[in-house]
């Protein structure tokens, strides 16, 4: 280490140090607000995300709204401390606390499908896209006929039903201060979220961007619960939708969607793997990335901000799969990716594992953690460091502490504590925690990561199990529990991975030769070898850069079920592949599939 970084580990400045949850949950004053940025400088801590919660008192975007945040901007400035922004009323952004979605045109909408016993009284209407009858034999469809539009649905024969998919517009919710949240896959949607958000920021405080205001936090965004529960107003939920979506479809896979509706919630004629649902998941995923965390991304690239926070349901397959498509997708849009950490009960490994290989392929320094939410009162010091460390040893290294209240008034204590703040009686001697932390951050921005395996994410197979009940079928919970322990595995046994997003690779990995060596690169990183874990189905641009690399002469293997699809298609070519390459028994298993 040079003098420059013995100092720096000495004397860990501001950008080391964590920024908490700030809390603004009453009546804002901006004096006492400048009193309590001066107590986290005291604690230690490096600066702070100043997030409306539930109690605030103070009109959200509106000029006192904006005297409130500049005050805390100056007094930052002052203790060289960074003060962050966040990009909603509540959670999850996109709404803007219903600023935006008081126009019901950019409110969320869900495909539904809605099985009739009898056709009688049955209309068609411009929200209706599609009608089909079929036999259903729980998530099964057969004899499954389209009924032309605009002409009577047939008589029902015994044990048929008639299935309707009409676009419905999410329900008001008092959440939404009595709207809705946001279509956010639609990009003009999106677009008028950042000019209400985040162009009102630039307005007032801009001149701070990049400096004493280094980025916006996104919370919770998410494209709507696939055949689930509505988060917020608990109705039966439907599939995502948005108008440009067919267009969107025949444009990307050169075919019409709507004939092949019944393949996305049934498995017809009990097959389940169908193009079109593969393909709908992948054209849902495009639309959420580019018209959501793209357009915010480059808003934020055009502005010298970082574009930090997190995903909704970001920890397994099945809760990605139901509410965002892919994480990792949405990462490389993010100039500092971040996850969420909930009690101190839940090792969410593959999460960390999903940011830290996301941010080291796209070169993002910094890899955000909301960390200590629901830990309650009486956690202790240990426990701080507990959770802190793994997180560290994965590769996180920008703790958002969970959860400093501007006030404790009403709900406000019960507001998922940890209160980790002048509240609690050791607020004092919180410096030797940021202290620890902030040494061991110093110490990991420094260098290159080297991990030399990249692992196939397999989030493209959880897809395929997509079908009316899912979320209780024990097939998808056998496969969600496969990606912990599998991974869970591999850094047990001390190999340290990165996972490889197959879109991501499609459009960012080649074959490269250092010192002679075969190498996968995948945009600034690179893998000597490369590990299959138990798959569905596998793309037809993955299945040849892994030919291509084997040729070269680096290492591909497989562990356990061998993907019998390409791109939901069936098929033995990987199976074909797989032949020749090193195979090894899913843990717990007899053999490979």
């Amino acid at each position: 280490m040079n003098s420059r970084q013995i100092e720096t580990f000495k004397n860990p400045g501001s950008e080391y140090r964590g920024a908490p949850f700030w809390a603004w949950n009453g009546k804002l004053d901006p004096e006492e607000l400048r009193r309590q940025v001066r107590i986290m400088h005291r604690m230690g801590l490096g600066g702070f995300f100043m997030h409306s919660r539930v109690g605030l008192d103070t009109p959200y975007l509106s000029q006192e709204w904006f005297d409130c945040v500049n005050a805390c901007v100056d007094e930052a400035k002052k203790l060289k401390m960074n003060a962050w922004l966040y990009d909603e009323d509540r959670w999850p952004s996109g709404a803007a606390g219903g600023l935006v979605t008081k126009n019901p045109k950019y409110r969320m909408r869900a495909l539904h499908a809605m099985a009739l016993h009898t056709g009688v009284g049955f209309k068609w209407k411009p929200e209706i896209l599609a009608a089909f009858t079929a036999r259903l034999e729980g998530a099964t469809a057969r004899d499954v006929k389209p009924v032309p539009r605009g002409k009577r649905p047939p008589r029902l024969a015994e044990g048929e039903k008639l299935v309707v998919f009409e676009v419905r517009l999410q329900g008001c919710s008092s959440w939404y201060n009595g709207y809705t949240y946001l279509d956010t896959l639609s990009h003009e949607a999106v677009r008028e979220f950042i000019r209400v958000t985040h162009e009102a920021y630039r307005k007032r405080c801009g001149k701070e961007f990049g400096k004493t205001i280094p980025g916006i936090f996104t919370d919770e965004p998410n494209h709507g619960n696939i055949l689930g529960s509505d988060n917020n107003t608990g109705e039966p939920g439907g599939i995502p939708w948005t108008g440009t979506l067919p267009a969107t479809f025949r444009k990307r896979y050169g075919y019409d969607l709507i004939p092949h509706l019944m393949e996305l919630v049934y498995d017809v004629d009990g097959n389940g793997m169908r193009p079109a649902r593969y393909h709908y998941h992948d054209c849902v995923t495009h639309l959420y990335v580019d018209a959501f965390n793209r357009q915010i991304g480059d808003w934020c690239a055009r502005n010298g901000m970082l574009f930090t926070g997190h995903q909704l349901y970001e920890d397994d397959l099945r809760g990605q799969v139901s509410m965002i498509g892919s994480c990792m997708r949405t990462y490389e849009h993010m100039q500092a990716p971040g996850m969420d950490l909930l009690t101190e009960h839940w090792r969410a490994f593959n999460t960390a594992k999903q940011v830290s290989s996301a941010a080291r392929q796209f070169g993002a320094k910094w890899r955000l953690t909301e960390t200590y939410g629901c830990t309650g009162w009486d956690f202790p010091f240990a426990g701080h460091k507990a959770l802190g460390d793994w997180q560290a040893a994965l590769g996180i290294n920008l703790r958002c502490q969970h959860l400093a209240w501007y006030t404790m008034s009403g709900e406000a204590k019960r507001d998922y504590p940890a209160g980790i703040f002048y509240q609690s009686p050791w607020w004092e001697l919180y410096g030797k925690v940021e202290d620890y932390y902030a040494r061991i951050h110093a110490v990991m921005t420094q260098g290159l990561e080297v991990r030399d395996l990249l692992v196939i994410h397999p989030i493209e197979s959880m897809w395929m199990l997509v079908r009316a009940g899912w979320e209780s079928d024990p097939v998808v919970d056998a496969y969600n529990r496969m990606f912990s322990g599998f991974s869970t595995h591999l850094l047990a046994d001390h190999l340290d991975f990165d996972f490889g997003d197959e879109e991501i690779l499609s459009r960012h990995a080649r074959v490269v030769r250092v010192g002679g060596a075969p190498r996968l690169r995948v945009a600034k990183a690179s893998y000597k070898a490369v590990l299959a874990p138990p798959l569905k189905t596998l793309r037809r641009s993955t299945l040849e850069l892994l030919k291509s690399f084997q040729a070269a002469g680096g290492v591909v293997s497989f562990v356990g079920e061998i993907a019998s699809a390409i791109d939901g298609q069936p098929s033995d070519e990987v199976k074909a592949f797989a032949a020749t390459c090193p195979c090894t028994p899913e843990p717990g298993s007899a053999m490979c599939a």
